[in-house]
């Protein structure tokens, strides 16, 4: 059996040896694992770090300015935005027009076929509704919609159209179908983890998405982030060669050439669009990290800041929640997975919160293209005032509401069994 380490062997300072979790030193920070080693290539890592250090200066930039949304680069998104659909719409008015012309059938027959084909294959998706036996209306969780409607007058958002329930420890809103249904998911895992005023202030959050002026969440930027993709997909010229051997002559010697011409033609008029869309996603990311950070501004405006930090704690011990109930499934596979969330996250002390938190400082934890990291957004939170929160939902109602979610815990189990 092994001894007990109280005092770190590099610092002398007292260890944190407590819960079974494994020792280490806040000090120096003794007995935290290094990084694991990143299996990406070398332009992946330039890629991310490059990433990272603009999220760390637009983080600077924005610690304590106003968040609301900036007009200009609303604006010029949007713009951008009618520009790429306004192409889509001139290929159909000029498939119309040369059908209507009086030039040879065939060649007007091709020419309009052609036209809108490539118009249908990059026009606007708007994605489907979800539907299925994990999602929830007003009708059938009239009390998950009552609390909801509460958040959402909190956040001077509008309720959610529809409910999906998920097997993650996680939670989004997104838009579903031409009229934008707001469709909001809830990972049963997250929800689960979190005590009442932590489910408002999550609820707070992905309602405030609703009014925070995040460009990525309108159908006009969203869809044609994706034509513009879709645009330099079908510029790019394929790179096979002919077969050897073909027939000689004139005619296989323009088509040789033809060949060689025709990508390079098309390889520039591909990767201009193809910046065009990066260039878009990048204006649309930048004021994404504003807008996540005033989402979290409303939640803490509906839930109170403390709720907030609290809630954005749960996600430090996310993936090791869920590896412990993945671990619980594949030794048992009627293993009840929700007891072992529960026992799982009850036996999370402060100082381990701690260790995870300083383990994602390791890591950047979370630098991606949607998020800015957990820590920075609890560091915005913390740099302004605190306030308690301005909505009050009754305990029974969020049992209500709680209850209604969890009769999905069996076919979310079921979901999680057969990932595990």
């Amino acid at each position: 059996m092994r001894a007990q380490i109280d005092i770190c062997p590099e610092c002398g300072s007292k260890v944190h040896n407590e819960g079974g979790w494994p020792a280490w030193c806040p000090v120096c920070e003794w007995g935290l694992p290094e990084p694991a080693d990143d299996e990406r290539n070398k332009w992946q890592r330039w890629r991310a770090g490059r990433m990272h250090a603009r999220v760390l200066a637009n983080h600077q930039r924005l610690l304590g300015t106003d968040l609301h949304a900036s007009g200009a680069r609303r604006v010029a998104g949007s713009v951008l935005a009618l520009l790429v659909h306004l192409v889509t719409v001139l290929l159909v008015v000029a498939a119309i027009w040369i059908w209507m012309t009086a030039a040879f059938p065939v060649a007007k027959a091709i020419a309009t076929v052609l036209l809108l084909i490539v118009a249908w294959e990059v026009r606007p998706r708007f994605g489907r509704v979800p539907s299925g036996d994990n999602v929830v209306t007003r009708a059938s969780a009239p009390a998950s919609f009552g609390v909801l409607d509460e958040v959402a007058r909190g956040t001077g958002s509008r309720t959610p159209d529809v409910l999906v329930v998920s097997p993650d420890f996680n939670a989004s809103i997104g838009r579903a179908g031409w009229r934008g249904h707001q469709v909001l998911t809830i990972g049963l895992p997250l929800w689960e983890a979190l005590n009442d005023r932590q489910r408002l202030a999550a609820l707070g959050h992905e309602c405030g998405h609703e009014v925070n002026g995040d460009l990525r969440s309108t159908l006009l930027v969203g869809t044609a982030i994706q034509s513009l993709h879709r645009w330099a997909w079908l510029l790019l010229p394929e790179t096979r060669r002919r077969p050897a051997g073909g027939a000689g002559g004139g005619m296989s010697s323009i088509f040789l050439i033809a060949e060689y011409l025709v990508p390079l033609l098309l390889l520039p008029i591909s990767a201009t669009i193809g910046l065009l869309a990066v260039g878009l996603e990048r204006v649309a990311a930048r004021s994404g990290q504003r807008a996540e950070y005033r989402a979290d501004e409303l939640a803490a405006m509906t839930a109170g800041t403390d709720a907030v930090l609290a809630m954005l704690d749960q996600f430090f011990g996310a993936e090791h929640c869920m590896h412990a109930m993945f671990l619980a499934l594949r030794s048992d596979r009627d293993a009840d997975v929700w007891a072992v969330e529960r026992r799982f996250m009850g036996s999370v002390t402060p100082t381990q919160r701690e260790r995870w938190r300083r383990l994602a400082a390791r890591g950047q934890h979370r630098t991606d293209a949607t998020h800015p990291p957990t820590l920075l957004r609890q560091e915005m939170l913390l740099s302004r005032p605190s306030v308690p929160g301005k909505i009050d939902v009754a305990a029974d109602q969020l049992a209500a509401m709680t209850d209604e979610l969890t009769a999905f815990e069996t076919t979310m189990a079921r979901q999680l069994r057969d990932t595990a």
